[in-house]
């Protein structure tokens, strides 16, 4: 008899605990639905102290914790949570999601990947699976991903950030007619963002709309007068497409006034000052670009071309062997060490750099075999 009474007992204290971790649960929701998001901690709290395999609280509790940055905290809660959820998809993306957020992103990726395992159209699992190889720098994977996560969203992307990214990664392959698609939709949802008009006046820039790159690089100055990026991109659009080096130069003289030395604009007036015939200026800023940047293969390249029209082969030399360690396909590498060696009358050195460029550019190793065939 006593002993019934004792399991009686106990079961009516479980049974209490059981109903007082609920109430506390769902008062930790309505907490949570306020946004009073450290006050729904607490109860959760509570509601596992009195029923610890309680899977519904370590999952809210674990998605406010997200919520406010503790993502330490997050993993603890959501790892409980997934002893206990173990199919469920929703436990899978807050624990990738606290993992993004602590710098572990194999884990990360192995999270949203179980996520996707459960729910293969769980849409914000794609997109940061697309932000992660975002920041690695595997575009093409971040588009795939950006394309599942597209067709998987049940409501508009209205998050400029998601279209920068996805305009930027374009970019980053040379899809700059996609890449101007993307940032435009960025800018509707966010026209104070200065990333995006940058992005858009590449993408111009490459496609050959000048007065458009102009536009959007001029829209960057009157936000921020002091950003170098965009007179390098002006200065760009007269070199490469408007072949106007006198106005590149100028652009290029207006970053420099604002970032001395700045190793693009230097390039650029290195390269610009080779086609104007000014050489030994051009050697100045070449070895400026350098500095900044000592693997900066093209300036390797214009400073030995420079130095080959000042005659100074043996530097040319030592300029364009770096040049071809860097970027062992360079043709202008190539073209530039052939014309050394043929000044200096070397016609089996030459020869080798004009058959070595045939594999490359034909056109351009037919030019100089003519010269070669004359020593």
């Amino acid at each position: 008899m006593k002993t019934c009474t004792i399991l009686v007992l106990m079961l009516i204290t479980f049974t209490v605990q059981g109903q007082d971790a609920v109430a506390l649960y769902n008062e930790g929701v309505k907490l949570k639905e306020a946004k009073s998001i450290p006050l729904a901690i607490e109860k959760f709290k509570q509601a596992i102290a009195l029923n610890p395999n309680y899977s519904d609280a370590y999952y809210q509790m674990g998605w406010c914790q997200n919520d406010t940055k503790d993502y330490s905290g997050a993993i603890i809660s959501l790892r409980q949570a997934r002893i206990l959820w173990r199919s469920t998809p929703k436990v899978h993306f807050e624990l990738g999601y606290a993992f993004e957020n602590t710098g572990q992103t194999d884990s990360a990726i192995q999270s949203y990947h179980s996520c996707l395992f459960y729910k293969s159209n769980y849409s914000t699992a794609l997109k940061q699976l697309g932000y992660i190889h975002y920041t690695k720098e595997a575009y093409d994977v971040a588009l795939d991903y950006f394309g599942k996560y597209e067709a998987a969203v049940k409501d508009s992307i209205t998050n400029y950030l998601y279209w920068f990214k996805k305009g930027f990664s374009h970019n980053a392959l040379k899809n700059y007619t996609a890449a101007k698609v993307a940032l435009q939709r960025s800018l509707s949802y966010k026209t104070d963002y200065i990333n995006t008009y940058l992005e858009l006046g590449f993408a111009c820039f490459k496609l050959k709309e000048d007065d458009e790159a102009i536009k959007f690089y001029t829209k960057v100055i009157d936000m921020d007068s002091k950003n170098h990026i965009p007179y390098n991109g002006i200065a760009d659009v007269y070199r490469d497409n408007k072949k106007d080096m006198d106005m590149a130069i100028t652009w290029y003289k207006k970053t420099l006034a604002i970032k001395t030395d700045e190793r693009k604009a230097c390039y650029g007036m290195g390269y610009c000052l080779n086609n104007k015939d000014g050489y030994a200026e051009a050697v100045n800023y070449l070895k400026k670009a350098i500095a900044g940047e000592p693997t900066y293969t093209a300036a390797y390249v214009e400073l030995g071309y420079a130095n080959y029209m000042l005659s100074n082969n043996t530097e040319a030399i030592i300029n364009l062997k770096k040049a071809l360690e860097l970027n062992p396909k360079s043709e202008n590498a190539r073209y530039y060490f052939a014309l050394v060696y043929i000044n200096q009358g070397d016609k089996i050195k030459a020869q080798q750099m004009v058959d070595e460029l045939k594999n490359l550019n034909p056109k351009k190793a037919d030019t100089l075999q003519k010269k070669v065939d004359e020593l």
